[in-house]
């Protein structure tokens, strides 16, 4: 008691402070605190280990190291647990500000029975944060002001396990891959926007709205592509055909081209997407991807600046140039180009967001691989109406294609992957079917179409 006492009168955050003598005696029966091998206190939670067994505290260490960014104004913090990962913190980064994010009073109630935190929970730079649903996380990110702070996320996987609301999970997931695909990205995207800004042609404000009453076709790499190649050929100069770069050569190979390429990867491998080919189509390009693709492309360079990346949100400030929202991929990207283009119909193709089998992209597809499923996976619900395996990237993707799809009632949306996940407001429609439909339709010029735009 006395150790829980002088925790509580070190606080100096008067609101957790509140928070823990209104729930004294809370202590949740899901938490339970055993003594490591090496001797240090570790944390069980819903039965999952947030810490190692043997030796807590160098685990942290080394996973805290792994965490640190320089160039970071602040860190936020999923998960307090026993204060390891934030005492590192404070000892690695002494000077900036820590913002530590529970779902659960009980698990910091715990710790302040067991563990002396004084030095924590009295630091000026550490502010505790009790959301304990999903819609108060996602307000709370979204409140946070990413323009004038360059905040590093941690969120540990361990903690991640002992979390039972799947919302809350999937949230938190999301985090984590974009962590992963932009963070980790900052300086190859800064070379690469450094470089991009000065080669585009046109950027896609020119492009806003013109194509009303028209249909397009989202060419994603998914397996279900090779099932519809015939049909892709039909639909040239009906539909528009925006590719993503993963399908361009399936495409090319069977002598399609394609209206317009979509790419958005900052990684050096992607320009294998494009080697090797000469043409004068549209290139549609995040300003972060990969600098030799643009430098490469010979055709007309359409660019497009990213929400939540500050650099192309502020050179789209200042030269009034509308935001696209990624998604966190490729074809996520397409879609908002497509939606802003104002096309009436948009028809997925290769957007399988799953496996076949073990094969995860077409066949000539530059990202085709095969899968060997060592460890347990994700799986989805098909429009065949089984189970296949996927990812949890592609499931975060395919919930955002279902928002942006509700957000949307004025464009009709269908999936021609018929093995591929069900994604709701986009009806599985046979290929076959589309191509019949669109045998009436007059011829359109799509190339012609966007010069005129652009000019």
């Amino acid at each position: 008691m006395e150790l829980y006492l002088k925790n509580v009168q070190s606080i100096r955050d008067k609101v957790l402070k509140q928070q823990l003598l209104m729930n004294r005696y809370n202590y949740s029966k899901d938490i339970e605190i055993e003594t490591s091998k090496k001797g240090p206190l570790t944390l069980k939670k819903n039965n999952h280990y947030l810490y190692s067994r043997y030796d807590p505290i160098k685990d942290v260490s080394k996973f805290i190291d792994s965490q640190i960014d320089p160039l970071a104004n602040m860190y936020c913090l999923f998960g307090f647990g026993l204060g390891y990962h934030v005492e590192q913190l404070m000892a690695k980064e002494p000077s900036k500000k820590i913002i530590v994010i529970d779902t659960d009073i009980s698990t910091i109630q715990a710790a302040i029975h067991h563990i002396d935190l004084t030095d924590i929970l009295s630091n000026e730079n550490v502010q505790f944060i009790i959301l304990n649903n999903p819609i108060q996380i996602q307000e709370f990110i979204r409140n946070l002001d990413l323009d004038s702070s360059n905040i590093k996320w941690i969120i540990p996987q361990s903690w991640i396990s002992t979390i039972t609301n799947s919302s809350l999970k999937e949230i938190l997931e999301d985090i984590k891959i974009k962590e992963m695909s932009f963070l980790r990205m900052k300086n190859i995207m800064e070379e690469n926007f450094q470089n991009n800004i000065q080669l585009f042609d046109s950027h896609i404000g020119s492009l806003l709205g013109q194509f009303e009453g028209k249909k397009a076709a989202l060419v994603a790499a998914g397996p279900s592509l090779d099932d519809n190649i015939d049909v892709l050929k039909q639909l040239k100069n009906k539909y528009f055909l925006l590719c993503v770069g993963a399908a361009y050569k399936t495409l090319l190979h069977h002598n399609i081209e394609p209206d317009a390429i979509v790419m958005s990867d900052p990684h050096d491998l992607v320009f294998e997407q494009v080697k090797g080919v000469s043409s004068q189509i549209p290139l549609i390009f995040l300003a972060t991807v990969n600098k030799e693709v643009v430098r490469y492309w010979s055709g007309t360079k359409i660019i497009l600046f990213q929400e939540g990346y500050p650099p192309s949100e502020q050179f789209a400030k200042e030269h009034q140039i509308p935001l696209i929202q990624t998604g966190g991929s490729v074809a996520t990207t397409g879609l908002d180009v497509l939606i802003k283009m104002g096309f009436a119909e948009i028809v997925f193709f290769g957007q399988d967001l799953a496996y076949k089998g073990n094969q995860s992209h077409s066949i000539y597809s530059t990202s085709n691989k095969t899968i060997s499923f060592n460890q347990p996976t994700f799986t989805v619900e098909t429009n065949s109406h089984e189970r296949v395996a996927t990812s949890r990237s592609w499931l975060i993707f395919r919930k955002w294609i279902e928002q942006k799809i509700q957000q949307t009632p004025k464009v009709q949306f269908k999936n021609t992957s018929y093995n591929g996940a069900l994604i709701k407001g986009a009806p599985y429609v046979a290929g076959e079917h589309i191509a019949n439909s669109a045998k009436n339709m007059e011829d359109i010029n799509f190339l012609d179409l966007i010069s005129k735009f652009i000019k």
